[in-house]
């Protein structure tokens, strides 16, 4: 059997760490004593003998349900003054039975909250631990997590956890995850996985994080969170809005406001988005440094190949072509040629932004923006009610664009 000092792993998390080397050899015996009766117990009274695998299991059982016990406030007076260590172990019993009912009353409740959106690990997850709690054997081999569970969560359940409190754990973030799926529109749900990845109903994936990750951008852009969608120009805005500000305050904050709207009130279920939303962080990050956010906020549908008039790349001009398209708008004489321009060079917020305030005087205002698209409208008006500052650029055309 491997030579390791299980009853350190027994003794973790309680207050008995600092107990004497002599009391230290007083558990070990009684617990080696009490192996000896549960694997008699295992083999139904044919030998106190078993592989060495089994006996490993078995031991790894007893210290699962003995530290249940300790957290019950019951094992610290049991194991120094109790001769018979097994009778803590059958009282382990009654509390595991009470989680596994609780286990129970989970797994209907996440049945009743599913969204009915088709995903395989989904539902191979639930039937699966549906069928693993009808026969998890929780006498012999209490720390096991009898069935396989394949549907990934946004924040997964620490690995160290064990058995019935593995589960337990599972179903509690999966049930939130339903919960806040089903403040939406599943077809809207839908269209979001669809963009997310095309093969949804087979690939592993979570389907509450691009979810909550859309919330958040239409939070942050103070949109219509239950619209779910985030159209291209709007993802512009959010990659403009992202470069002036600090994200990881601002998102949680974004976060706390999805909270107030959805009534989300448990300090837990804050506490589970906040910690989703702040696994952005990395990959907003990046897409700022690519500038490109398109796989992160999500539209319904990606239209590929297709010419566009809005801001579709997120990416800036370099400056040399930026003072090369300025100069060239500076001296058109007509104003539908500087529409022409803008139509077929400008791809950005900040490229429309500076082209506005070098080369579109007051007079011009009105004919450009009637001939300008609703994105690059929305993207203009975004900039002109987000400025830090009340400065006029030198041509003046925020005044008339606010008229």
């Amino acid at each position: 059997m491997a030579d390791n000092n299980f009853y350190l792993e027994l003794l973790k998390d309680s207050n008995l760490t600092n107990i004497s080397n002599e009391d230290k050899e007083i558990i070990t015996i009684k617990i080696w004593t009490l192996l000896g009766k549960v694997t008699e117990r295992y083999t139904m009274g044919d030998s106190s003998s078993v592989p060495v695998e089994i006996a490993e299991e078995l031991l790894k059982s007893i210290t699962f349900l003995l530290k249940k016990e300790m957290k019950n406030g019951k094992f610290e007076v049991d194991i120094f003054e109790c001769e018979n260590l097994e009778g803590v172990w059958k009282d382990s019993w009654i509390t595991i039975e009470k989680d596994i009912a609780m286990g129970k009353d989970l797994l209907e409740e996440v049945i009743k909250t599913s969204t009915g959106i088709e995903n395989i690990s989904y539902d191979d997850t639930v039937m699966g631990i549906e069928k693993g709690l009808k026969i998890y054997d929780y006498r012999f081999l209490a720390h096991e997590v009898p069935c396989s569970i394949d549907y990934q969560l946004s924040n997964p359940v620490d690995e160290d956890m064990q058995g019935i409190d593995f589960i337990n754990e599972y179903l509690t973030r999966l049930l939130f995850e339903n919960k806040f799926c089903n403040n939406f529109e599943k077809e809207k749900i839908i269209g979001i996985l669809k963009s997310y990845c095309r093969d949804y109903k087979g690939l592993l994936i979570n389907i509450f994080e691009p979810v909550l990750t859309n919330v958040i951008g239409l939070e942050m852009l103070e949109a219509d969170i239950f619209e779910l969608e985030i159209k291209s120009y709007e993802r512009e805005i959010l990659l403009y809005t992202f470069k002036k500000m600090n994200i990881e305050e601002d998102i949680i904050k974004a976060a706390s406001n999805i909270c107030n709207k959805l009534k989300i009130v448990s300090d837990y279920e804050i506490n589970y988005v906040k910690m989703t939303v702040l696994n952005l962080l990395p990959r907003i990050k990046e897409g700022i440094k690519n500038n490109n956010i398109e796989n992160i906020f999500l539209s319904y549908k990606i239209e590929e190949d297709e010419v566009r008039d809005i801001f579709v790349s997120n990416e800036n001009m370099d400056d040399e072509r930026l003072r090369g398209l300025i100069e060239e708008i500076r001296v058109c004489r007509f104003t539908k040629d500087k529409i022409a321009a803008i139509h077929k060079e400008v791809r950005s917020l900040d490229d429309l932004v500076e082209i506005f305030n070098n080369c579109i005087w007051e007079d011009e205002v009105e004919e450009i923006v009637n001939n300008l698209n609703k994105e690059e409208v929305e993207a203009l008006k975004y900039y002109l009610n987000n400025k830090l500052n009340d400065n006029i650029s030198n041509t003046g055309w925020e005044q008339k664009f606010i008229k």
